[in-house]
Order: structure tokens, then sequence, then C-alpha cells
């Protein structure tokens, strides 16, 4: 992110109490490789400390924190026969943004060098890592602790936290960003000051404090927060596209339709448009006929919310997409599955940890990992057909079908069905056994033979195993194979 008020920062860069290790001051320091050095060395230490930026500022005393000018002029310097800030960018590797600046204030003159850490792993100078230790640079590698921290750090770094729209007035946050979702879903009051908002934006990690009076929104709070996505275009086109099939294929469309808002703001509003569009059935409920969704709404919900948590961001030009047909939904994402989808419902890795836990903490989904494990409960308790998880190069796909009877099942829908029951069970630290089946399938006692079959089958092809490898087939237990 460019400096756009390079004197508001240096005061903004005086409020802090002292140096620290994103921070140094220097008066005259013509010696290139130091300079270089120190690039690496606060890249590192900004890195572990969490911030986007850090600084070196020639023209104040680092003690006294008085402001004395400098006679250092970096954008004019040469090293040999090269401009210094292609030669510093070119000794630093991974290639990381930064900037060098001269300029004056008050009379007096002042450099800046200000660096954005590495994502990609620590930044070396001239093929060393440096790091600050309390107020002293040093090289990284002896100092084994803070090297690990930092590999650790490194590889946090997601799309979330990176700038969606920089230098904004704290006016104009309020115009592009809607806050009223931070308060509304978590039940927590509303501030009347301005400045109360805004600083609970930055401590969500919605906005990033510039230093400079202004403020860059980051994709986490513009994904969420947005009046109209369409204004970043980090994410212009990652918001929910629905489209609704008139049959069970893509032959004839009823109607697309793209949110514009970001995720907390239009969730409840995409998810109410979507659940009155579903395919319905009558039913009696409490002796009232109703239309009842041939879909539970926590299992779409858990789905959708599910699909966004997990999408690659990187993926340009493409975002989630719910498409509704006459037998079922599918909801698909940028981004392959990051585990098997067998082991779907019990292993957790997300792509964007940031957004999961905002999402979670707004009430969007389901606590960490629960989500797709209530989408399965809340199938199998209207007995309807498994859903199915498809994983290809470049997407993730979930399909939930509608209604269908058992007898009208393929034999995969009921192996499928089967495997993800045995699953829950198990998830429950219980069982599997033909009994729990035949009720998963809504089966009188008397159509246990046709359970067994699929129980058979599933053990055959390798799905599920018996709990007890000597058991037998009275009150038989079943496992899914990876717990056997």
């Amino acid at each position: 992110m460019p400096i756009h008020d390079p004197c508001a920062l240096l005061n903004r860069l005086l409020e802090e109490p002292t140096e620290s290790t994103w921070l140094e001051f220097k008066v005259d320091n013509k010696d290139p490789r130091e300079i270089g050095e120190y690039v690496s060395a606060l890249a590192n230490s900004a890195m572990l400390a969490g911030r986007d930026r850090a600084f070196l500022v020639f023209g104040v005393e680092d003690r006294t924190k008085r402001r004395v000018g400098t006679e250092l002029r970096l954008q004019q310097q040469k090293q040999g026969n090269e401009d210094f800030t292609n030669w510093l960018a070119r000794m630093v590797e991974p290639r990381v943004f930064i900037e060098v600046l001269d300029f004056v204030c008050d009379g007096l003159a002042y450099s800046v060098v200000a660096i954005e850490p590495s994502y990609e792993r620590p930044v070396k100078f001239a093929g060393t890592e440096f790091v600050r230790i309390g107020e002293n640079k040093k090289k990284l590698a002896e100092f084994a602790e803070h090297e690990r921290a930092l590999w650790i750090a490194t590889g946090r770094r997601r799309f979330e936290t990176a700038v969606a729209s920089s230098n904004v007035t704290a006016d104009d946050v309020l115009v592009m960003l809607d806050p009223d979702p931070i308060y509304d879903l978590t039940a927590e009051p509303k501030p009347k000051n301005p400045q109360e908002i805004i600083r609970k934006m930055v401590d969500a990690g919605f906005l990033l404090d510039n230093l400079e009076g202004r403020f860059d929104i980051t994709n986490l709070g513009a994904i969420m927060l947005a009046r109209d996505v369409t204004a970043f275009p980090s994410i212009a086109g990652k918001t929910v596209r629905i489209v609704k099939y008139s049959g069970r294929d893509k032959s004839r469309s009823d109607f697309e339709q793209e949110g514009k808002k970001g995720y907390a703001v239009g969730f409840t509003g995409m998810m109410r448009f979507l659940m009155e569009r579903l395919p319905k059935e009558e039913k009696y409920i409490d002796g009232v006929r109703r239309m009842v969704p041939h879909f539970p709404e926590t299992a779409v919900r858990e789905v959708i919310a599910n699909a966004l948590i997990h999408q690659d961001f990187m993926a340009t030009g493409v975002g989630p997409v719910v498409e509704i047909y006459e037998n079922r939904i599918e909801v698909t994402n940028p981004g392959n599955s990051l585990i098997s989808t067998d082991r779907i419902l019990d292993e957790r890795r997300s792509r964007n940890e940031k957004l999961a836990a905002t999402m979670r903490s707004f009430g969007l989904c389901e606590e960490r990992g629960g989500g797709l494990d209530k989408t399965l409960i809340e199938i199998e308790a209207q007995h309807l057909p498994a859903p199915d998880f498809i994983s290809s190069e470049n997407s993730m796909r979930v399909v939930l079908f509608a209604p269908k009877p058992f007898g009208q099942m393929s034999k995969a829908e009921k192996l499928r069905a089967c495997f993800f029951h045995c699953v829950l069970r198990w998830l429950t630290h219980d069982y599997m056994s033909n009994a729990t089946l035949r009720e998963r399938f809504s089966l009188a006692p008397e159509e246990y033979q046709a359970v067994s079959a699929v129980i058979g089958e599933s053990i055959k092809l390798g799905r599920i195993a018996p709990a007890d490898p000597d058991q037998g087939k009275r009150n038989a237990r079943y496992v899914p194979y990876w717990a056997a």
C-alpha cells in the first residue's frame, strides 16, 4: 500500500512510545548494505508482530525521537551505476513491496523506507535473513525459535488480510461498508459514535489503520460488509449466484440472480430468496396444510456457508454458485476440497480461517467443523438421500437431493447413504447396525434383508468394516473403513 501523506505518517510514527521491532529511527546512514539488512530485519519482525508494514525512518534521533532532518536522499542515491531503490529490490528476496520516499516536513528533510513483509517465506538480503531482537539487528539463523515462529507466521497469510481498497477516509468507510451486521448479528448494542464503530472494524480485521489518518479496507472487511462488492475489484465476482432450472438439466432456466452485498450484509436475505424458490411439497403439520421445501433450510444454509468459507479466492472470475433443479440443489465453489471427500465430516481444514471465524461469530454458520455434520443429521432426520460431495481439480460441488423412497434409490445412492450414516454414528462414538440403517432408510424391521444387502455390498467395496472382526451376524456393528 503506497504512502499518500508522508508527513501524517511521520507524525503518527512519532506517537509510538519507542522504537520497536517494526520501527527504526535513524539520522544519517549512507551504507547501502546496512540499510538492506535493516529491510530484511524489519520485514521479518513485522511479520512476527502481525504488522502489515515496517518502517525505517531517517531524520529522527532514535532515543529522543527528536526531529533533526537528514542529509540522506535515498531516491537519488546510487549503488555503483544502479539506482539505490532498484539495487535494493534486486538484493531482497523474495520480492516484497518496498517504497523509498524523500520528503520535507516543516522545513526539515526526511527519508523513509516502508516495507511490507513477505507472506511466502522469511525475507533475505544478499542471501541472509535478519531479524530485530529488542533494539538490535541480528541474523535470523542465530535465533531458532524466532525462525520457526516466522515460518509459521508466513504460512498464515491469507487473502482475507490483503487490502481491497486503500487510503479511505473514515466517512467513506461507512459509505462503502455497512457496519450494522457487526451489531445486529451479535446482539451487541451499536454505539452512536462513528469513531467507536471504526475502532471495532479495525479490531475485527475489516480495516487497517494506515497511520496517515486514513484506513485500508481489507478483503475480509469488503467480502463481509460491502454494500456493493463491485466497488472492490478483488472480490467483485465472489458473491453467490443463484440459477433455477425448469427441469433436471440445464436446457432451460427460469431465472438467474447474483448478489451484490457482502456476506454478512446479504446472507439472510439471500437465504430467504432461495428458500422461497425451492421445490416444495404439501404436508400436514400439526393439523395444518403447509407447503414445505424439499430440502431442510439448515442443510441448505450450512452447505452454502461451507462453500463461501472454503472457496479459493485466488481463482479469478468465478464465485460460489447455487443451482436449483427439479430434483436437487447443487452448490459449487471455486477450489478443490483440501481433504478427501470421505473424510469431509471428521477432518478440519480451511483456506480462509479468518473468514470462517467471522462467519461463525456472526452466527451465519455452525461452530468450527460442525456445519456439514449438521447438514447430514438434518438430511437423515428427514430420510432424504445422502448428499454427494464431488471434488474436481478446480472446484468443489455438494449435491442435495429431493425426497426419494428406498425402493427408488439407485445402488450408488444406497451405498452413499450407508457410508455417511456409518460416519455419523462413529462421530458420536457409536456404531452403525442393521437396525440403525433401517431407521435411516425409514424401513420396517421385516425389511432387514434389504439393508443387509446394502451393508454387505458396502463391506465388499471397502466402504465400511465390521467393528469387531470376530463378531457374528447377530447384533453386528460397523465403522467407516478408515476407522477399522
